[in-house]
């Protein structure tokens, strides 16, 4: 039994699947496979099993699940005590944001932390909920402020809600559907996600939310973007349409530019931006200072802005 088979394990079960789970650690879904019948040869049963919606514990696999959680967590705070003791050079900190707290949040925060601490690099990462989650996991980010998903497996994570937040679908000014009112009106549109190019962009969750669970048929999808004003030069130039965090209609850039389409079925839907962290490891002074500067910057955010 390895820490890498323990890990393959936590893997599938935050992805939901073989497949995505290779994807999101970019393996090969054959490797994985195999690397989870090993564990499950030297346990000597199932852990997981197939079920109508998607992969689950077996009654032993979920038995099994908290003792791999607590080996991985005391191997990862081993692992951060070497880097921390070791580390040697500039200082920096490692924040990763998803689209809603890229706008705001993360750039009124940053000055006032480099003037607390000048000699600290902050390099940020913009990505999708998942990616994220992915990389504070793997320690590849010391914390991220994310939308925060509906579902996924969180004992070994620290998170905290920092305020609720609300999404809008987005169009050029004078769209001919900018009146539309319901999604229905919209589903032969094309649109455009901002995500992961790899993946596809039907997976998103927003178009989950808006067309496949209400089974208002599917969207066409135009272009999968990672970088949110590349998709915004999209919505310029053409009658496409995204759903975007509504902080963007705000934006000096973007300000009377871009305008909400006000479908019913999106004013009904809210979502948390919680900022997460890894259950147990050691945090640099770096990061506590970071911290708590951006849950303070949140509960201003919170009194000044409603849903």
């Amino acid at each position: 039994m390895t820490a890498q088979q323990l890990r393959d394990l936590i893997a599938v079960l935050t992805h939901g699947g073989f497949r995505a789970a290779a994807r999101a650690a970019s393996v090969s879904q054959a490797g994985l496979t195999k690397s989870l019948a090993r564990l499950e040869e030297e346990c000597g049963f199932s852990l997981l099993t197939r079920t109508s919606k998607g992969i689950a514990l077996t009654p032993q696999g979920a038995g099994f699940l908290p003792h791999a959680q607590a080996v991985l967590c005391e191997l990862e705070r081993a692992e951060e005590w070497v880097r921390h003791a070791g580390r040697q050079g500039p200082r920096s900190v490692a924040l990763g944001v998803s689209i809603e707290p890229s706008l705001s949040l993360a750039p009124a925060v940053l000055a006032d932390y480099r003037r607390a601490l000048p000699d600290v690099t902050v390099h940020v990462s913009q990505q999708g909920p998942a990616e994220l989650i992915a990389a504070v996991r793997d320690h590849r980010l010391d914390l991220a402020v994310l939308r925060l998903p509906a579902q996924m497996p969180a004992s070994d994570l620290q998170i905290e809600v920092l305020y609720e937040s609300a999404a809008a679908i987005v169009a050029r000014a004078g769209h001919p559907l900018r009146r539309a009112e319901t999604v229905r009106d919209l589903v032969d549109l094309q649109w455009v996600v901002v995500g992961d190019p790899a993946r596809p962009g039907a997976d998103d969750a927003s178009i989950r939310e808006l067309f496949v669970e209400r089974q208002v048929g599917q969207p066409r999808i135009a272009a999968v973007s990672d970088s949110l004003f590349g998709a915004v030069s999209m919505l310029l130039d053409s009658d496409f349409v995204a759903r975007l965090p509504r902080a963007i209609l705000a934006h000096r850039l973007v300000a009377g530019v871009l305008v909400e389409i006000p479908v019913r079925e999106q004013a009904e839907r809210a979502y948390e931006i919680a900022l997460v962290r890894k259950a147990g490891r050691h945090w640099s002074r770096e990061v506590q200072t970071l911290a708590p500067m951006l849950k303070s910057f949140a509960r201003v955010r919170a009194r000044h802005f409603t849903v």
